[in-house]
């Protein structure tokens, strides 16, 4: 089965239209996920590159609006969130649990969904909490498993392989080396996946 590789930013505002529907996509056409979390600060600032979205500025209230525009479009429920930006940290951490121990993916629906679509903050423990009582797991031993060293350096680990494979933002998709920024460059990279298309 050939497989698509989803790099996630939590705090990336586009991530959540890709998150909504990846599954679907994905299984429709017989790919499978490699879930991919990541902190995406330290990659941009290895690249010299500033925050994508400044407070106050024309182009942030562009994206408001172009996210509102976009999840109508695709039927993807949404809610503007009060927080933002928001410290993605935590939640990246018990993430990369969840890569090692297979619910990445529910996991990351979920804290997404209680975001967009309940006001309930990515990064806050309340947002932790329900995310991981959803998917039946001991919250407070999960995030000592987040917070052990390991596994902090396992996410510090990431933004070397993000940046190999030349990532600068998120969501992003990798398939055998081919790289897709941006929610919309999903389909394309399903497609692309789902064809075996492999170029140098």
């Amino acid at each position: 089965m050939p497989t698509l590789e989803v790099w996630i930013e939590y705090s990336s505002t586009y991530s959540w239209l890709t998150v909504a529907r990846i599954g679907r996509l994905t299984a429709e056409r017989g790919v499978a996920l490699d879930w991919q979390p990541f902190f995406l600060p330290p990659v941009r600032e290895q690249q010299g590159l500033g925050f994508p979205f400044p407070e106050g500025s024309a182009k942030t209230a562009y994206m408001w609006r172009d996210l509102e525009r976009r999840a109508a479009t695709l039927g993807v429920p949404f809610r503007k969130p009060e927080a933002y930006p928001v410290n993605s940290l935590p939640t990246a951490r018990v993430a990369m649990v969840g890569t090692r121990e297979g619910w990445c993916q529910r996991f990351t629906e979920e804290a997404f969904r209680l975001h967009w679509t309940e006001g309930c903050a990515i990064g806050s423990d309340e947002n932790l909490q329900r995310a991981l009582d959803a998917l039946g797991l001991d919250a407070a031993a999960v995030r000592e498993r987040a917070n052990a060293a390991e596994n902090k350096e396992a996410l510090k680990g990431q933004t070397a392989r993000a940046v190999q494979r030349g990532l600068f933002g998120a969501p992003s998709f990798v398939v055998e080396g081919e790289l897709f920024w941006g929610d919309d460059r999903l389909e394309e990279a399903v497609a692309w996946a789902a064809q075996g298309k492999v170029r140098g």
